[in-house]
């Protein structure tokens, strides 16, 4: 069979860019002698190497001073009203980025159509729309679900109102409206693909309806990224960072968007007790924005991920909700113990043998308890921990674990045993 993937192009990074980067590496290394011929969306152009200009480096030198002085940047909400109106704000915003899907998009579905493959694999809702109008008869088009909910909540959370609850948001008439446009498409497809059972029950959790449809499971794996020291001791590591040797660190390794529950996370660590040793390293969020507490460092981004994963002694996951982290499974594969909230996938962690804590609530109460039992935990429980979030990598989670995962669903529709689920 030919099965051709498309979607954005191939970077190192979470969601579908980073997925596709990993089942490409997988097909390179597992593939040869396979039934199935897969093609993927060509590699991310690299970035500019020019260097930054005298003034940009003034800027940047002086952006933490004036952020001090002033405070942060303001950004620009709509009108309340403009929110709660059909065809208004949201509309426009995710009219926006269902265009800017596709335009990324579009070199790699001009490839796959040309490639005459048997399936076409979106990996986003927008993706999918365009190839069931596109394809020729006999082609089917199969659906990944990247995301922990649906893409009306998750754009507007995310882009336009941060400060909102999800609940709230939910309630907007734009947003009813695109999570029913994703629901059809999701029943339009051929197959809908997910990582586990457990992220369907986020999307369900914000519309039943979601409950109603079929899915194939594909767990997810990921090679280790590759090292910049690795002959350097944890000492060594952690003076790359300016983190404290003797302390234990907790690293929060993520974007800072609403639902991965960073403020709550903010608000546990402030009101641990002052006996209570640990900080809490944040990776990925801005590293100009001020300190909260003493027990927080802002990393900012960070490149060099699994050495600073060597680095810490355990991983926080707090997300609101959860698809099945690809930052959770490197964590595994450097065999960290984790302090996760107990939603979607990162139950599908804990059943497959992930060393952890699991936190049932997600409040400022619950995760306190939570980092200080993971700072307190003698070392023989650390360790235990460590051994079997390693042992859930490699017998869950490695690259050919990945491969055989998608090459068996391809195996099934070849031998006649898979039929389209198409509304």
């Amino acid at each position: 069979m030919r099965i051709a993937h498309v979607g954005p192009p191939l970077a190192r990074r979470g969601g579908p860019s980073g997925y596709l980067l990993q089942l490409s590496l997988a097909a390179a290394r597992f593939g040869r002698g396979s039934a199935h011929a897969l093609t993927f969306p060509a590699a991310e152009a690299p970035p500019c190497a020019s260097p930054p200009t005298l003034a940009a480096r003034v800027r940047a030198a002086l952006r933490p001073i004036k952020r001090a002085l002033a405070g942060p940047p303001a950004f620009y909400r709509p009108k309340d009203e403009d929110l709660r109106r059909n065809g208004g704000a949201v509309d426009a915003l995710l009219t926006a980025s269902r265009q800017a899907v596709c335009a990324e998009a579009s070199e790699s579905v001009d490839a796959a159509l040309r490639s005459n493959a048997d399936v076409l694999v979106a990996h986003d809702p927008s993706i999918a729309e365009r190839l069931l109008d596109v394809r020729v008869q006999g082609q089917q088009v199969w659906l990944m679900m990247h995301a922990p909910m649906p893409f009306g909540l998750d754009a507007t959370w995310s882009w336009a109102v941060p400060e909102w609850t999800w609940e709230s948001i939910l309630a907007l008439p734009d947003v009813g409206h695109w999570i029913g446009w994703e629901i059809d498409v999701c029943a339009g497809v051929d197959r809908l693909l997910t990582p586990c059972a457990e992220a369907v029950t986020e999307l369900a959790r914000v519309d039943g309806r979601f409950a109603q449809l079929q899915f194939d499971y594909v767990l997810t794996g990921a090679e280790p990224r590759q090292r910049r020291y690795p002959a350097e001791s944890r000492a060594q590591l952690r003076a790359h960072w300016n983190l404290p040797d003797a302390a234990p660190i907790a690293l929060f390794l993520s974007s800072p968007l609403p639902y991965r529950g960073l403020d709550v996370l903010l608000d546990a660590a402030a009101a641990l007790p002052a006996s209570v040793p640990g900080v809490v390293a944040i990776a990925g969020a801005s590293r100009g924005e001020p300190a909260v507490h003493p027990r927080i460092r802002r990393l900012g981004v960070v490149r060099e991920v699994s050495d600073l994963l060597h680095a810490v002694d355990f991983i926080v996951n707090v997300n609101r909700f959860s698809l099945f982290d690809l930052s959770t499974i490197e964590a595994a594969e450097a065999a960290r113990p984790m302090l996760l909230h107990a939603t979607g996938g990162n139950v599908k962690f804990q059943q497959l043998g992930a060393g952890g804590v699991m936190i049932e609530e997600l409040t400022p109460a619950a995760v306190a308890r939570g980092l200080e039992d993971c700072f307190t935990m003698s070392d023989d429980r650390r360790a235990a921990l460590r051994r079997a979030s390693r042992r859930c990598y490699d017998e869950h989670l490695t690259l050919e674990h990945f491969w055989r995962e998608h090459t068996s669903l391809y195996d099934r529709l070849a031998s006649g045993e898979l039929a389209s689920r198409r509304a």
